[in-house]
């Protein structure tokens, strides 16, 4: 008897009795498609019914509207509550896009399709009454220019939608909260009107005190009926907070300076334990700078210094604020987050911000771990939809975050890119305790940190980590833990450091399902990967990354195996089927540029990554974060079409010198490129004229209008044609 055919003929005749039900359970039927979009890009989730046999696997398709062919995206993840996830990156702003899901199962597959519009950059134009501040104003004033108010409050009392405030130079000790909300068509601006508009929370009772009692050991105290976290020697001496007069004097945690409060009393000790008589002291009598806990707010141009006085203390606050765009501001010395957004704030732009901190960044990290200065530059514990780009963010504890998910909506469908973070004590970003639905990071520069980027844990995904420049941190470039187990793609980042000893790859904790591919992982002087027995769990796996290790016989460590070379560790792990190994020949890390020169054996040799990488040039995409050309290397994928207005990232950037700029129009146009310093000045017009449809690009020398090279710093490049403009960040090093 042939037992095969039997069988086979049992199962067919057993399957021809079953109900037409039992087929329906495994084929797979789509349901709705939700897109949730940002500026360039857009979040999708596809609900679905059947597949239990769970065989079935699906990707998305997208096309510009109007267009009749579709182009293959990144393939879906399965979330919870029977649904795939996934994203459409790399678009322009304000495009019309169809989006589809296609489900392909053997028992029988389905799609789904749905429309919608990238988001585009707010109006700067005010529509209704200008409200004018001024030190010197009164807020019986009617608030016009001649007759100005006094306080920021007073200005934010009186406006409505459409209408702007207006503030001039000067110091303002002063906290903001407002009162009602603007409309997505008619925001309410709160804008400094030029440079030298300072919001201050500390107290100026407390700047300039001769009766600073002298209390032995360099410590000194005067009357304190209040409380803080914020204590600031002149404008750098941040102090550190010690919990009690004992600690102070001890220098516990092996902090020699610092403050206490204690039996109504304010103790200081500063770093030449000098009396504080001799110095501006400043001590925050306010918690948040501006407070927005109502929707569709500008604030543009302000330094904000000085505030937190407890829990949730911040520069600037959204909570539960919506549509809310927060621009071109100084935030710095503050008691808790620089910028935060909480309690659900949803679809806010966070964009071209310096927010800096002048000493946590430098303080041991087991004094400031779970201490009130394990604090934030950017902090997005909000809604979906929050876009935070083209900031710099420096010395603060962790430089970014999406922390602290309740719900699955908490910083989900959200992109943080193009943005600069130095010089922080532990993450330059921490993607923490969030569901990871749709959370996008990509062409972000993150030097000199203790780690770089923290997953612990996304616990569904898909994460996208792609495209970034890690480099000179002290311990890490990746690092997870707690058991994280959401789908994390890490693609074309490079990760390199000075700083011997350190691997590209060291978590630490369990985790799963973490991607790599095409990423450059230099060890230095250690393996490139170092993950020990206990960390690794399932689903996680590499290939098509360029791995190198100087100065170590281990290449790649996993598990308690240390591989010296792709053959073994292929044969052991199964991993880097199609790697590489070799120096990735960086023209100049010593200066921070990290193109690849010609040669390198990260040109050309990428796995082809549908929906992340389809816009590369030569042979096929490069490994890392850029792509070789002889000329230049950008940073991210070029133009995604012709059909749309683009704005490249300038390459190299940071730029030492010359840097090239390239863009692509949708049609022949006038064209208008000029640099913009972080104060909105402009500071040259560095190209204008009528320009033919398609790709441009023009070099940059580093020279103002007048010739002269411009300072070291952050600056904007703005390009405007045809009514529509487009903006990317430009760091000029010296």
């Amino acid at each position: 008897m042939n037992f095969a055919r039997t069988s086979a003929f049992v199962a067919l005749l057993y399957a021809a009795l079953l109900p037409p039900a039992a087929f329906a359970q495994t084929a797979s039927t789509a349901g709705a498609l939700e897109l949730y979009p940002t500026f360039n890009a857009i979040g999708a989730r596809l609900a679905y019914t059947g597949d239990t046999d769970l065989d079935a696997v699906a990707h998305l398709e997208w096309r510009p509207s109007g267009q009749t062919a579709w182009r293959r995206g990144v393939d879906l993840a399965r979330i919870t509550n029977q649904r795939w996830a996934g994203s459409v990156m790399w678009l322009p702003e304000d495009a019309p896009v169809e989006v589809r899901a296609v489900i392909e199962d053997p028992d029988g597959g389905s799609s789904a399709t749905a429309s919608t519009r990238t988001r585009s950059t707010p109006s700067t134009v005010a529509t209704g009454a200008t409200w004018w501040v001024a030190t010197g104003g009164n807020d019986a004033n009617a608030g016009t220019s001649g007759a100005p108010l006094a306080t920021l409050q007073a200005a934010a009392d009186r406006a409505n939608p459409g209408d702007q405030i207006r503030v001039r130079a000067g110091v303002y000790y002063q906290t903001l909260d407002c009162l009602r909300a603007g409309t997505a068509a008619a925001r309410i601006q709160l804008v400094a009107d030029g440079p030298g508009v300072v919001l201050d929370g500390s107290d100026p009772a407390l700047l300039r005190r001769s009766d600073w009692r002298s209390d032995g050991g360099g410590i000194y105290s005067l009357p304190y009926a209040a409380t803080t976290r914020l204590v600031c020697a002149d404008s750098l001496q941040r102090l550190y907070k010690h919990a009690s007069l004992a600690e102070l004097v001890a220098n516990t945690h092996g902090m020699t300076q610092g403050f206490a409060i204690e039996g109504g009393r304010l103790y200081v000790k500063l770093e030449d334990q000098s009396s504080p008589a001799s110095h501006t002291m400043h001590v925050a009598r306010y918690n948040a700078g501006i407070f927005l806990d109502n929707s569709y707010w500008r604030v543009a141009g302000f330094e904000i210094r000085y505030f937190g006085t407890g829990s949730n203390g911040s520069g600037i606050q959204l909570r539960g604020a919506n549509g809310c765009w927060i621009a071109e501001n100084h935030v710095h010395t503050v008691g808790g987050r620089g910028i935060f957004m909480r309690l659900s704030a949803a679809d806010n732009l966070v964009e071209r911000n310096l927010v800096r901190d002048p000493r946590v960044g430098l303080w041991p990290w087991d004094a400031t771990k779970s201490h009130e200065e394990e604090i934030t530059g950017i902090s997005n514990r909000g809604g979906r939809g929050n876009v935070i780009r083209l900031n710099t963010v420096q010395g603060f504890f962790d430089g970014m975050d999406a922390n602290d998910g309740l719900t699955e909506n908490i910083a989900a469908d959200a992109d943080y890119y193009s943005n600069v973070v130095t010089g922080c004590g532990d993450d330059a970003i921490e993607t923490d305790t969030v569901s990871g639905i749709n959370l996008r990071l990509w062409d972000n520069s993150f030097d000199g940190n203790y780690s770089g980027i923290s997953v612990a844990p996304n616990y569904q995904g898909p994460e996208y980590i792609v495209y970034n420049r890690i480099t000179n941190y002290r311990r890490s470039a990746f690092k997870f833990s707690l058991s994280s187990a959401g789908q994390t793609w890490i693609c074309h980042n490079t990760a390199t450091t000075n700083v011997a000893g350190k691997p590209a790859v060291w978590p630490s904790g369990p985790y799963s399902n973490m991607h790599f591919r095409n990423n450059i992982l230099v060890g230095n002087g250690i393996s490139s990967v170092n993950d020990d027995p206990g960390e690794s769990q399932t689903g996680n796996d590499y290939d098509g990354d360029l791995l190198y290790a100087p100065g170590s016989s281990s290449l790649f460590h996993w598990n308690s195996g240390y591989y010296g070379n792709l053959s073994a560790l292929r044969s052991a792990t199964g991993f880097e089927a199609h790697g590489r190994t070799g120096d990735p020949l960086f023209v100049a890390p010593a200066t921070g540029d990290y193109r690849v020169q010609a040669g390198s054996p990260a040109i050309d040799a990428g796995l082809l990554l549908p929906g992340i990488n389809d816009y590369y040039s030569g042979a096929g995409p490069d490994i890392g974060a850029g792509e070789y050309s002889a000329s230049a290397t950008t940073d991210v994928p070029p133009a995604p079409t012709p059909a749309w207005l683009w704005l490249a990232s300038p390459a190299p950037n940071p730029a030492r010198g010359a840097t090239l700029l390239r863009y692509t129009l949708p049609s022949a146009a006038p064209v208008r490129l000029e640099l913009f310093d972080l104060a909105g000045r402009r500071v040259r017009v560095i190209e204008e004229g009528e320009r033919s449809a398609g790709d441009h690009a023009t070099q940059f020398d580093g020279s103002d209008a007048d010739g002269r090279a411009v300072a070291a710093g952050l600056y904007f490049v703005r390009l405007e044609t045809g009514g529509r403009s487009a903006t990317t960040r430009l760091v000029i090093a010296r």
